[in-house]
């Protein structure tokens, strides 16, 4: 009975295995096209993604040697710090890229050194000859220390990116599917359940349990990648060069604007975006607008929080009238029609938008 558990925990952790560097290879090897054309703006941080799952052959020793007490600790290691690292360089890596904000490599290198120490000693401890080596107190000691300084690292990393979906979203674009909001938080909650596994696997310290954690997060990195295959950055390929971060807050424009001025940029504004309406464009946004008008980014979205409630607030409102006008002028048109022709990216965004707008 003690063999055939032995055997299964082998092959649990060779399916986990498997798992990871197929997940490895899809992810570096396919793009789709012609988004493949701009990799770096449609799919950031894949290297970094590809490295982690590439990292899981240092669980060589387990799959050979679930038996042995070295091997045993190994895996526990690599599923409490150095899985919950993962998950963090997959969010700094991804959505750091996607708000160009380059700042957390050096951060997670250093976060990361002790990490990669901890593993490289637990392969050697495991695949050197002799006698069994760990099970003392100090291993233990690492391990939860390690986890829970990479567990709150992780935590962080959460809050940070749910700050960048909810000010990103309306402050920038005028369609939720142009940033990631919604692939942001599907990847939260997968990561928060796999963080969750990790802690019981490494607090309950049974092969058993560890087994069926690595099948289901075996099972998490299929979703992940079958997830990612797509894009889920949806602004079109020839306008990717658009996509800018502000370099100056918002608010410094009232101190320099004249009411002359301001009145120039507010009717600018209605004419680029309801007049010529560009609020039909369903990837419209506030670098378009500052573009068209000629105007600083700056000014266009300062004035667009002071005078319209905000751009992403302005330009749906706007389409939610058009969809209304729309039916009323098109008596044989679906709502879908009029909402594509609004500018939403479906019937069901503009049912979304319409509440959202009606709540606010």
């Amino acid at each position: 009975m003690a063999q055939t558990l032995t055997y299964l925990y082998g092959m649990a952790a060779t399916v986990y295995l498997t798992t990871c560097l197929v997940s490895a290879a899809v992810r570096w090897f396919h793009m789709c096209r012609p988004y493949d054309r701009n990799p770096s703006y449609y799919y950031p941080g894949r290297p970094f993604v590809t490295g982690a799952w590439l990292s899981a052959l240092a669980l060589l020793p387990y799959v050979f040697h679930p038996e042995s007490a070295d091997a045993w600790f190994l895996a526990r290691l690599f599923f409490l710090p150095v899985t919950i690292y993962h998950f963090t360089l997959l969010l700094f890596s991804y959505f750091g890229s996607v708000m160009e904000w380059k700042k957390w490599r050096w951060p997670m290198v250093l976060t990361g050194t002790p990490v990669v120490a901890a593993l490289v000693w637990a392969v050697v401890v495991a695949i050197s000859p002799g006698e069994q080596t760990v099970g003392s107190a100090l291993p233990e000691y690492v391990l939860y220390i390690l986890g829970g300084f990479i567990t709150f690292i992780c935590i962080s990393s959460i809050a940070v990116v749910i700050v960048w979906s909810r000010r990103f979203d309306p402050d920038d674009y005028s369609n939720p599917s142009d940033f990631p909001v919604a692939q942001a938080y599907r990847w939260l909650v997968i990561l928060l359940v796999n963080m969750t596994l990790c802690w019981t696997g490494a607090v309950l310290n049974d092969p058993t349990v560890l087994a069926v954690i690595q099948l289901i997060i075996a099972a998490s990195c299929v979703v992940f990648v079958i997830s990612a295959l797509h894009p889920h950055r949806n602004r079109p390929v020839g306008q990717i060069q658009d996509v800018t971060m502000p370099s100056h807050p918002e608010h410094l424009y009232q101190r320099t604007m004249s009411a002359t001025k301001r009145k120039e940029i507010i009717e600018a504004i209605k004419s680029v975006v309801e007049k010529q309406e560009a609020f039909t464009e369903q990837h419209l946004t506030l670098q378009d607008v500052s573009d068209r008008t000629g105007y600083n980014r700056t000014y266009i979205a300062g004035i667009m929080k002071s005078e319209f409630g905000g751009f992403f607030t302005y330009v749906n409102s706007l389409r939610v009238e058009h969809v209304s006008s729309y039916l009323k002028s098109h008596r044989k048109a679906s709502v879908g029609e009029a909402a594509e022709a609004a500018g939403f990216a479906s019937r069901q965004t503009y049912y979304t938008m319409k509440e959202r707008l009606t709540k606010k």
